[in-house]
Parts: C-alpha cells; sequence; structure tokens
C-alpha cells in the first residue's frame, strides 16, 4: 500500500471513531501518571489530617467537647465533669493528707485499679465519678432554683470571682507553670481557662443560693429543747472515770522466732488476774481511796475526769445510763472484750460551756529576723512572742493594733486577731484550755504553744451562749439542710454518656 492510500486509510479510521494504537499508548501512559499524582497526593493528604488530628486529640479538643452527663435535658462535657472529678479527689487528699493509705487510696497507682474506702465494690475512679455527678447535679438544681428566684451575682459577688481566677492565676505563676497548664495539671488536658472560668462563675452562684436557704433555718428555744431531750447522751457531761485491767495472756516467740498463741488456760488465767485487781481495787476505792492513784497501784490504766463524752461501749453505756445515781461504783465485764473494768459515777449534766471571745496574735518563724541559712527553733519564736506582748500598751485597742501588725493568722490578722462567739471544740486544745481555765477574765493574757506557733492571748469576754444549746441548734439546721439538699439534687435526673470515659486521671 502506499504511503498516500496508508495516510487515506488511517484518515477513514479516525474519522470512523477509530484509535489509534500508538497515541493511545501514550494516552494510557499519560493517565497512568496522572492516577499515581493523584493517589500520592490523596495519601499525603490522609497523612496530614491524621498528623492533625492526632495533635488536636492529644490537646484534649476532641475529648472536653463530648459529652459526659446530660441533667434535665442540658448536656455537660468530660471537662465540666473532669473539674468536679478533681475537686472530689482533692477533697479526699486534703481530708486525710498522709493517712490516705489508711482507707486505700494510693495516689501513685491508677485509681481504676483500687478500691475506694478498703472496700472490694467500687474503684476511686468510679467513685469520684460519682461524687463529680452528685455535685453536677445539685448545683444544676441551684442554679434552675436561684434563676427562678432571680438570683444573680452582684458586684461584690463578681470582685470575689475575679479575685478567685486572680488567686488561680498567681498559683500557676509562682509553681513555674502558665494559667492553662496549670489548670490541665490539676484538672487534666480536658479543662481550659474559659471552662474552668464559667464552672467557678455557676459555683459561686450555687453556692450563695444554697448559703441563703442555709442561713434562713432557724428554731425557737422549745423546739431545741425537745430536741435536746431526746438526744441527751450527745450533749451531756459526766464526771466520772474508770480504770481499765487488761483480760488476755498474750503471744510469745518461741527459739525460731515463731509467734505462739496463749492456750485457753493461759487466757483464764489472765483474766482471772485482771478480775482479782478489778476486786481488790474497787474495794480500795468504796474505802476511800483515790480511783486514779489506785489505778496505778493495781496496774490499771485510767480514764476520767469532770467533763466525760459519750462514747457507745461498755463504760460509756453504763457511764450514761439514766439509772446512774451519785456514788455508783461497779466491775463491768463484756463478752465482746478482753477487758476488766472498774467504773465510777459522780455527777451528770449537760453541757453548759459558754462560747466565748478573744483576740490573738500568731507568732511563727515568719516574724523573725533570721540570717541566711538559720534556722527558727520554738525558743526563738517564744521570745519574740514575748517580746512583741512586751511592747503592748496594756490597751484592747494597742492589742488589736499588734495583731494587724504582727499576726500570722490570715483569719483574723486584719481585724485586730479577734475570733467572736467561740463555740466550746472550735480551737485547739491549748487555745481553748486557756481560754476556759478556771478564774479566767475579760483582760487576762498569755502566751500559749500549738503546733501553729505561740499564740498571745487576750481573753475579751464569754458570752451567754451555752454548748449544748449551740451544738442541738448546729446539729437540727445541718439535718435539715443536709435534708432540703438532698431532695434538690434529687429533683434531677442524670444521664451519662460517652464522654465519661474521658473523664479521670
Amino acid at each position: 500500500m502506499s504511503a498516500s492510500r496508508e495516510k487515506k486509510k488511517r484518515q477513514e479510521f479516525f474519522a470512523g471513531g477509530g484509535v489509534d494504537p500508538k497515541a493511545a499508548r501514550a494516552a494510557e501512559q499519560k493517565a497512568a501518571e496522572r492516577k499515581a499524582n493523584i493517589l500520592y497526593a490523596t495519601l499525603a493528604v490522609v497523612f496530614v489530617v491524621v498528623a492533625v488530628l492526632l495533635v488536636v486529640y492529644n490537646s484534649g479538643i476532641i475529648q472536653r467537647g463530648r459529652t459526659a452527663v446530660t441533667i434535665d435535658g442540658e448536656n455537660y462535657t468530660a471537662a465540666d465533669v473532669s473539674y468536679y472529678y478533681s475537686n472530689a479527689y482533692q477533697n479526699v487528699l486534703n481530708t486525710y493528707g498522709s493517712y490516705a493509705s489508711l482507707i486505700g487510696l494510693d495516689t501513685t497507682a491508677s485509681l481504676k485499679d483500687q478500691y475506694a474506702w478498703g472496700g472490694t465494690e467500687q474503684t476511686w475512679d468510679e467513685y469520684f465519678k460519682e461524687e463529680a455527678v452528685n455535685t453536677l447535679r445539685l448545683v444544676h438544681a441551684a442554679l434552675d432554683a436561684a434563676a427562678e428566684e432571680g438570683m444573680t451575682l452582684d458586684e461584690e459577688d463578681q470582685a470575689e470571682l475575679e479575685n478567685n481566677i486572680q488567686q488561680m492565676q498567681e498559683t500557676a505563676a509562682s509553681n513555674g507553670y502558665s494559667y492553662s497548664a496549670y489548670l490541665n495539671a490539676i484538672y487534666g488536658s480536658v479543662l481550659t481557662t474559659e471552662v474552668y472560668e464559667g464552672l467557678v462563675e455557676d459555683n459561686l452562684l450555687a453556692n450563695k443560693y444554697l448559703t441563703a436557704h442555709h442561713d434562713s433555718i432557724s428554731f425557737t428555744d422549745e423546739e431545741i429543747e425537745a430536741y435536746y431531750e431526746e438526744n441527751k447522751n450527745s450533749y451531756d457531761i459526766v464526771d466520772g472515770g474508770y480504770v481499765s485491767f487488761y483480760g488476755a495472756a498474750t503471744s510469745t516467740t518461741d527459739e525460731e522466732g515463731n509467734t505462739v498463741e496463749p492456750t485457753e488456760e493461759e487466757d483464764q488465767a489472765a483474766m482471772d488476774e485482771a478480775m482479782a485487781n478489778a476486786e481488790a481495787l474497787l474495794a480500795a476505792y468504796q474505802e476511800g481511796g483515790d480511783l486514779e492513784a489506785l489505778a496505778e497501784e493495781y496496774g490499771g490504766t485510767y480514764t476520767g475526769g469532770t467533763d466525760l463524752t459519750y462514747s457507745s461501749g461498755t463504760t460509756g453505756d453504763w457511764l450514761f445510763d439514766e439509772a446512774r445515781t451519785a456514788g455508783d461504783a461497779e466491775i463491768l465485764t463484756s463478752d465482746s472484750s478482753d477487758y476488766v473494768y472498774v467504773a465510777v459515777f459522780n455527777s451528770r449534766q449537760r453541757d453548759e460551756a459558754l462560747d466565748y471571745n478573744v483576740r490573738h496574735i500568731l507568732v511563727t518563724d515568719a516574724n523573725l529576723d533570721l540570717a541566711e541559712g538559720e534556722e527558727a527553733t520554738d525558743e526563738m519564736i517564744l521570745a519574740r512572742a514575748e517580746e512583741i506582748l512586751d511592747g503592748w500598751d496594756g490597751t484592747e485597742d494597742g492589742f488589736a493594733a499588734l495583731a494587724e501588725e504582727y499576726s500570722q493568722d490570715a483569719g483574723s490578722n486584719t481585724n485586730g486577731g479577734l475570733y467572736e462567739n467561740v463555740a466550746k471544740g472550735t480551737m485547739v486544745s491549748a487555745f481553748e484550755d486557756w481560754c476556759y481555765e478556771d478564774g479566767r477574765q475579760a483582760g487576762d493574757t498569755g502566751i500559749v504553744e500549738s503546733s501553729y506557733g505561740q499564740h498571745i492571748m487576750y481573753f475579751v469576754g464569754y458570752g451567754t451562749t451555752e454548748y449544748w444549746h449551740y451544738a442541738c441548734e448546729n446539729a437540727m439546721i445541718s439535718n435539715e439542710y443536709s435534708e432540703w439538699q438532698t431532695s434538690l439534687m434529687d429533683s434531677v435526673t442524670a444521664e451519662t454518656a460517652g464522654g465519661m470515659n474521658y473523664v479521670g486521671f
């Protein structure tokens, strides 16, 4: 075929829709190259997306927005619940401190792998989640109720809110953290500064509503008297005492170091000896002996005083029995105890200790001018307290001025060191014992030591409220408030969701 004829045939072929094999192969190659480029570009995009998702996930952005709890139709995120979870955790640590291990809490182990309160049914993680949800229920209900009553945060509340946030920021800085990083260290990566500040504001308003209700609860003197009559044991004190004798043999160790438990005969012999000592002591007491001195003479342990409080048990039940009369003295035993007791009852009355008003100046090592590397001693702190007291002008106003200048007690150093209407049992024992010391008079001063430092004391005077009345009223208010708070919390329904998986440490 000539070239011209071949060309004509190709033109007719193409005009009829034919495809040139050579051109087709070239086109196929180009198409394959385009597919490869598209594939590589797509894979690159996928890798970028995955990388971005990992960064986003590790930042907590995804988790914090997941719904963890729904309360009456309102969704709360993992970030919200994490705030309350961490608070529940910190509350336990603040309460038990270094004794946390005694309740089964190991701060170095996963909370999901250890049971709460030494039990076997609920892990600490489950417990803190439950506490977080319950608190959130209460806050939710309180906010709804506050809104219905038109309660809002006033200027003073707003100032408190700003102060709380500022304190958190300052604490973060003092610990070498940024504000957000510090929140993440406490509450986990799911909590942002915005969420935190919103939660603090919610809690401030909820607490305002709850506190207002608490402060509105009151009872008449007749109601308080009736409550006392029903619960005398909790508010009475007894003048009396008892001596304890241990009536069980102790274990021994054999030559190989193994523990050898006592035999029944040895236990019985120990009990017989304890009973004999108790009988001899009781006889000596009834002949006019002193119970405490006789306890030492016969090898027993003395417990007694003029203000014994009730505790359930052999001696407590006997001392607080309504049938007791002055001069009662008996030997007591119990099937559940290896002890024998000699108990003595003198009198019983309700606790009428009055409240009191007092000023104090707390002196600590912060009041000392120490050289670099020098350590404070108790003697140095006491000497500084005596020096401050020596500079007092003898007036209450002068003492108040010294308190504002020198006291390290943040709870009273802005109001002249004054504590008013202090009820029995409120202050540390050394502080309180000084205030209740026989013969204490208004204007008395002194220095007492406690674990906090040296307290320079100025006694203002006793109040008019007796302890039994104060304690009964407080218990009644607490009981009613607790019941009301429970009913408020139970008025809303909570349902957990998938976001709860992102809550916890």
